[in-house]
């Protein structure tokens, strides 16, 4: 664990080097600054899959429709590549600050003395707040996430018969007929919906959590904020599953 936390903190230790740095980094490798880059990165994932929810479900307007808004995406070139690395490094902030985030916490069951060193210490991730279940849906998504990028953008997905996606090059380039191929596929459509279960128990916890962090605690607005973020967290995990469940309903009409 030491090890990986290493490995996850390069990144702060190099970026401390640019002059002016060093306090920033400093202070956002506190536990509470952890806390807040734990916060703002899940909300950010939170904005990205409503968004691509949103994508998804033009699905339901047709072939036509959902490869044209595929192509518009494609058609952003260098722009897309952009969004993709930054989506990328903002999953790898948050699966890493997770990490961190056990690692603080075993430490801190340990010794007093040991969670002090921990909190002064160059970690990647926040102090506290994660419990156990976090941690196995979080893998459930990570696995999720790996599935997904090999389905859907790479088109490599085990077992999957892309036929009806290809062009006369042979080529995938119908997303439409690639996506109803991938969650057609028996394994695939219930990894998927296991591991979407698993993201809207997630969310429901985090999103709560985030919030929080940003200062969003009132007693007499907690009632308010816990069940609208339980309400999001499900609407973005129902709407992911409803596509699932047509493309399964597709291949049995």
């Amino acid at each position: 664990m030491n090890a990986l936390l290493r490995i996850l903190g390069l990144p702060a230790c190099f970026l401390a080097m640019i002059p002016g740095m060093a306090p920033v980094v400093r202070a956002l490798s506190s536990s509470v600054g952890q806390k807040l880059l734990m916060a703002a990165s899940g909300l950010s994932l939170v904005g990205f899959l409503v968004v691509h929810l949103a994508g998804n479900l033009q699905l339901y307007a047709g072939e036509d429709v959902f490869n044209a808004y595929a192509a518009k995406l494609h058609s952003l070139g260098p722009i897309l590549g952009i969004a993709e690395v930054g989506l990328f490094g903002m999953f790898a902030l948050h699966i890493g600050l997770a990490v961190s985030t056990a690692a603080m916490n075993r430490t801190a069951r340990g010794s007093a003395y040991a969670m002090k060193q921990t909190k002064q210490g160059l970690f990647v991730l926040p102090a506290g707040g994660a419990s156990n279940w976090m941690m196995v849906t979080g893998i459930l998504i990570f696995i999720f996430l790996v599935s997904h990028i090999l389905d859907m953008k790479l088109k490599k997905g085990f077992g999957v018969d892309y036929s009806a996606a290809l062009d006369a090059s042979g080529e995938a380039t119908n997303s439409f007929q690639a996506v109803k191929a991938v969650l057609q596929h028996p394994a695939h459509s219930v990894l998927y919906i296991v591991c979407i279960i698993a993201l809207g128990i997630h969310l429901s916890h985090g999103i709560r959590s985030a919030l929080q962090t940003f200062g969003l605690h009132h007693r007499n607005w907690n009632f308010i904020f816990r069940w609208s973020g339980f309400l999001l967290a499900w609407a973005i995990a129902g709407g992911f599953i409803s596509v699932v469940v047509w493309a399964m309903a597709a291949k049995n009409s």
